[in-house]
């Protein structure tokens, strides 16, 4: 359950960024965001309190999201014990932005450093307000992403980071200057922008290492995350087709249920058979 060290995806459209080898099961590993069980329950149990039924429902990792954790918290080495006591790959989650116009944001580094406290694979952040960056900002960030772990670019909910130019614009000149930066392709996300899902699959689909799975209902008011019917994942397997092959997958919807483990294991079933 480790990160395959420097083997780039073969295919020739992917850029040179190495491949997320998150479980050891075979086909594509699957993970779930602590974030599915509600911030309810995870407030009231931490997320800790969540990894076995993870391990019990057959999950190849976690995700660990930062805005769940308690104000405060510190022991990142702790909870990735837990983790790895529970054989579950770690990927941490943090909403903080990447870029404030044409510099890193400030808050990069801390969040680098709790991930390598707890042992994670990949650390995903939002793009934030990217504005451009010169030859020194991506050096300086290059020097800041040698010693932690892959970095992963997400479109959000937002139109700064949620649609496919500016995310495009990023990430290509991140390739330009020789700098390890990927994408995490949030499928439900893009209709909070109102986003082509399948465009931006075209478009940003050599950059994707990782997926980020939910159905999304259309309230009148906004879409919100739900479980995916089948319709949706059928749709899904067009946009597979842009990404690497056996690409890493999570659940971000809701597992609430009076059984989450047998719904977990539903759940992670119907995406591996993606």
């Amino acid at each position: 359950m480790s990160l395959a060290s420097a083997n780039a995806i073969a295919t020739p459209e992917m850029v040179p960024f190495p491949r997320l080898s998150l479980g050891a099961s075979p086909g594509p590993a699957t993970l779930v965001a602590t974030s599915a069980y509600g911030r309810t329950l995870i407030e009231a149990r931490g997320q800790a309190a969540v990894l076995p039924w993870l391990t019990e429902a057959g999950a190849d990792g976690v995700e660990i999201r930062r805005e769940l954790l308690p104000a405060g918290f510190t022991d990142f080495v702790a909870l990735g014990r837990d983790c790895a006591a529970q054989g579950l790959t770690v990927v941490y989650s943090a909403a903080d932005l990447l870029w404030d116009g044409t510099h890193p944001a400030t808050g990069l580094d801390a969040r680098l450093r709790e991930a390598v406290a707890l042992g994670a694979a990949a650390v995903k952040v939002s793009l934030g307000h990217y504005a451009g960056a010169d030859e020194a900002a991506w050096t300086a960030l290059r020097t800041r992403l040698a010693a932690a772990p892959p970095l992963l670019v997400e479109n959000d909910q937002t139109p700064e980071g949620g649609t496919p130019e500016p995310l495009a614009a990023c990430l290509e000149d991140a390739a330009a200057a020789g700098c390890p930066l990927a994408m995490t392709f949030d499928i439900g996300n893009w209709h909070w922008t109102g986003s082509d899902p399948l465009a931006a699959a075209r478009r940003l689909g050599r950059f994707v290492r990782y997926l980020h799975c939910k159905g999304v209902a259309h309230d009148a008011d906004r879409p919100r995350a739900r479980v995916p019917d089948d319709a949706e994942l059928a749709a899904w397997e067009a946009l597979l087709a842009h990404f690497p092959a056996d690409l890493p997958r999570a659940i971000e919807y809701p597992l609430e249920a009076p059984d989450p483990v047998a719904l977990t294991a539903e759940q992670l079933s119907r995406l591996r058979r993606l």
